[in-house]
């Protein structure tokens, strides 16, 4: 993301009465025993004329940990309160958050003249370490604090981290952070617990809270930072003193059989088909068999989705549903629907993937792979035969073994089965001997003659070469940075926020366009599954709240104040449409409407507004209070007459906007997945720098990175990407395996 760096700065006049960091905060002594709340961060000094007062005057910089790195608060005080701040949050997401939050979070301060701050709703995290930062400072200016001296004892902090409070218990000596334990949380399953089994040990390691979090597990990782810098603060740390940052070196080079890029669906399978065989049997091809994994954990998207997988024949879902495609009849469908990609599909590589389904799946349930047939339903697509709905087998679930939770017990979020992919493909992969490198990321390919050789990669220590036979990308369709979108889809893309994406990285796509290739751009034919509906990256469309926009009758306006579209249209084509609108609109409805009981909670994350007036609203959320006053009204008397004049609502989908308070809720254009772009291929899925080019020798591609070729097979319906991107990966793992061992 591209990151003015902004610093704010306020002077205002001293003497303001001084109130200091918080209440919830707690310390114990070596023997248990509780000791005074959070230190009080004076002193208090002697002052030329002899008063006691609570500064030594001067400027100070504490450090707090932010979203997505470091923020500084530097504060002049006297000595008796503050008298300046500077904020730098250049850190953090300018275009959306910390820039925002930051001038707000100025102001409070200097009214509090103290770290106690209420915050911004929707930047908890930036207001934390802002908090934070500003506590570091004003104890460094009380007198305490420097040469990294503490307090020894056992120190106790929250933060909000994804979706809940955190609770971290710290116990350091008078110089060394000696203990970090998460004692509470209720985060994500699965992603969150990389950040928490991961994360404390680093801090530790390094003596620093200025250390990377956890890639993929980015906020529970800054709840973590933020608690823990806390509870440096309360045993009278300076920040700086334990903020250093990790130096990348040069690391040990490494070779290996088949490296995998990835551990998402498609590259799990394909590091497990390399090492064993097309069945996925207990065999062992005798490979040394690697996967380098950007984030804390594998799965990719299929870890944070609800985790569903369809199946075409031979396994006990179709059994279960007794119906079943065999590989040519789906593909023969698939290419009579999609006659304008003859040229680009690849026959037999979407025959060959397809006649893979069934060795893909029993191969992993027989692995301990908890999928069952009592799961399966009849799913139906009107993408298999043009003009007709076409049943398929899919289910419903990625089941808990030991719980029986499935993701259709909770709806389609992160807490549904998806995580358990994660899980077991973990296990899977350990007991077939298959090396993970995890919060390893791909920085460039390593090519000699045109021949790709390796891969250079990066830690959050050391960068280095990683030399193989063969390598696989699996790094999924392109992501969501903004260096991707300007170079494929601005257009598109520009105004859409990417939802949970941190499984997405688009290092094939461009590498393959650094050495001059092309890559296929498919959104046109797929894009409606990937722009919907949401509220922000964090809450993305899952949860009870989605209700409200997905279903429940209201009007919409973009930021002009005025209605765009017919408000029943709730899918993909008004998502599209708020996109090229700006990216957002708002769902504008009153006290009687059954949304308000998600006011409070979408309020707290700075999403929605209320007013007693509609011109108090209109200033809220920063529209013309002529237009929105005048929208609501055609809106209403159209309602009485019995239908909408302007997009032909009908009155039974209206919701009218008549009693105060009136509420404003924001919604956004979201991407659920990455931007639909991919690189080409040839029938074995080995990289082509153009469609039915030459193919560069030891390269392959799989899932969505190598859909180019292949894509309609993976987008036919809910659960056909899971599993087309498993047979892909099983194809390209055999392919890479073959080649080594001359079978």
């Amino acid at each position: 993301m591209n990151t003015m760096k902004r610093f704010i700065s306020v002077v205002c006049a001293a003497g303001m009465a001084v109130s200091l960091l918080a209440g919830c905060s707690s310390q114990t002594d070596g023997t248990g025993a509780p000791e005074s709340s959070a230190p009080e961060g004076t002193n208090g000094t002697e002052t030329a004329s002899g008063t006691q007062g609570a500064y030594i005057p001067g400027t100070y910089t504490g450090s707090g940990s932010g979203m997505h790195g470091p923020v500084t608060a530097t504060i002049t005080v006297d000595e008796n309160g503050i008298t300046a701040v500077e904020l730098d949050v250049s850190g953090e997401d300018a275009d959306r958050v910390g820039e925002d939050a930051a001038q707000t979070l100025q102001e409070q301060i200097l009214e509090a003249q103290s770290a106690e701050i209420d915050g911004v709703s929707g930047a908890t995290v930036t207001s934390d370490a802002v908090s934070a930062a500003v506590a570091d400072a004003l104890n460094q200016a009380g007198g305490n604090g420097g040469g990294g001296q503490m307090t020894a004892g056992t120190y106790t902090a929250a933060a909000h981290g994804a979706k809940h409070d955190l609770t971290v218990e710290v116990t350091v000596s008078e110089t060394a952070i000696e203990a970090i334990n998460v004692v509470e949380s209720d985060d994500s399953p699965y992603v969150s617990e990389a950040a928490i089994r991961i994360l404390p040990q680093r801090i530790i390691d390094n003596q620093s809270v200025a250390v990377d979090a956890v890639a993929g597990a980015t906020m529970t990782s800054s709840a973590i930072l933020s608690a823990v810098s806390d509870c440096l603060v309360q045993a009278g740390a300076s920040l700086g003193d334990w903020s250093a940052e990790t130096e990348i070196t040069p690391g040990e080079d490494v070779t290996v059989d088949v490296l995998v890029v990835g551990g998402g669906t498609s590259g799990s399978t394909a590091a497990l088909a390399a090492k064993t065989d097309s069945a996925l049997s207990d065999t062992d091809s005798g490979l040394d068999v690697m996967i380098v994994e950007a984030n804390g954990y594998i799965g990719g998207n299929m870890a944070i989705c609800g985790g569903y997988i369809a199946s075409y024949f031979g396994t006990s879902l179709n059994e279960e549903t007794g119906h079943s495609w065999t590989a040519d009849t789906l593909v023969d469908s698939l290419e009579e629907l999609y006659p304008e990609y003859s040229d680009v599909i690849n026959d037999s590589l979407m025959r060959n993937l397809a006649e893979l389904t069934d060795d893909t799946l029993n191969g992993l349930m027989a692995r301990g792979f908890y999928l069952t047939g009592t799961d399966a339903y009849l799913g139906s697509s009107s993408r298999l035969v043009a003009g007709e709905a076409a049943p398929y087998t899919t289910s419903t679930v990625v089941a808990d073994p030991e719980t029986g939770e499935r993701s259709g017990d909770n709806g389609y979020d992160i807490y549904g089965g998806g995580a358990f992919f994660g899980q077991t493909m973990t296990d899977i992969l350990g007991d077939a001997g298959v090396e993970i490198r995890y919060e390893t990321t791909a920085t460039s390919l390593i090519m000699e003659d045109g021949v790709c050789i390796g891969v250079t990669v990066q830690d959050h220590e050391h960068s280095y070469n990683i030399y193989a036979d063969k390598i696989i990308l699996a790094t999924g369709y392109a992501g969501f940075d903004d260096e991707t979108i300007s170079m494929y889809l601005p257009e598109v893309y520009g105004n859409v926020i990417g939802a949970e994406t941190a499984a997405n990285q688009s290092f094939a796509q461009k590498q393959i366009s650094g050495l001059g290739g092309e890559v296929n751009d498919v959104h046109e034919a797929i894009s409606d599954g990937h722009i919907v509906l949401g509220y922000n990256s964090t809450l993305a469309h899952y949860g009870e709240e989605h209700l409200l926009y997905s279903s429940m009758p209201g009007m919409f306006v973009n930021t002009e104040g005025q209605r765009f579209a017919d408000e029943t249209d709730r899918g993909a084509g008004m998502a599209m449409t708020i996109a090229q609108l700006g990216g957002k609109a708002y769902m504008i409805f009153d006290s009687s409407h059954e949304g308000v009981r998600f006011y409070d909670f979408l309020a707290s994350n700075g999403l929605a507004w209320t007013s007693d007036t509609l011109e108090g609203l209109a200033e809220e959320i920063g529209v013309s209070a002529e237009s929105l006053t005048a929208t609501v009204q055609q809106y209403n008397e159209d309602y009485e007459n019995g239908g909408d004049t302007v997009f032909g609502t009908a009155a039974e989908n209206m919701s009218p906007v008549l009693t105060a308070p009136y509420y404003a809720v924001q919604v956004n254009a979201i991407s659920t997945g990455g931007i639909d772009i991919a690189v080409y291929t040839d029938e074995n899925l080995n990289v082509t720098l153009t469609n039915g080019g030459e193919a560069i020798e030891n390269l392959y591609a799989c899932g969505g990175a190598g859909s180019g070729n292949c894509f309609t097979l993976l987008n036919i319906g809910l659960g056909s990407h899971v599993v087309g991107c498993m047979t892909s990966g099983v194809y390209a793992g055999n392919m890479a395996r073959e080649a080594i061992l001359g079978e």
